[in-house]
């Protein structure tokens, strides 16, 4: 075998071991890709149930001590009544409580299946007072996404015309 056939299987050789470099790297590629994205699920699971916990404990807070829950059933029903820091302290309770719906609708939380997600929103807007805090401030908190805003708009129309009658 002389120079030249040497070099082209040497040559060979290299564009053998380059290939199959790079297969290796384009696997190592992929399951990293899937590591991330495996990550990043699990860090969006972590989040919402952190938010659920969270919320849970707030919703427990505003029962648990007397004056809290004497003020969050004023403000729902007898809104009107509270003095302005009652209804500064209310509208804080009933935003932490739209926070809490709006992250469940952004992360998906029932998988598209909006029937929970509704059920909460009439909860939260069943009472008048509850539907004043929406009216003085709860649209602006949600005005930045037009779908929410349409989807809590129906209901909010749909429990005032309840009301109405």
């Amino acid at each position: 075998m002389g120079w030249d056939e040497l070099a082209i299987v040497s040559s060979l050789v290299t564009g053998i071991a380059t290939l199959g470099v790079a297969v290796f790297l384009a696997v190592q590629l992929r399951v990293q890709h899937k590591d991330s994205q495996r990550l990043h699920l699990d860090s969006e699971r972590q989040f919402a149930f952190l938010n659920e916990n969270r919320q849970q404990e707030l919703f427990i807070s505003y029962y648990e001590t007397e004056s809290a829950a004497n003020l969050f059933w004023k403000g729902a029903s007898d809104f009107e009544s509270l003095t302005r820091a009652e209804e500064n302290r209310y509208r804080m309770m009933m935003h932490s409580m739209y926070f809490h719906l709006v992250n469940a609708w952004k992360l998906e939380r029932d998988g598209g299946d909006l029937r929970r997600l509704r059920s909460s929103w009439e909860a939260t807007l069943r009472h008048p007072g509850q539907r004043r805090i929406y009216e003085k401030s709860g649209r602006a908190l949600l005005a930045r996404d037009p779908e929410i805003t349409k989807f809590v708009e129906q209901i909010y129309n749909e429990l005032e015309s309840l009301a109405a009658h």
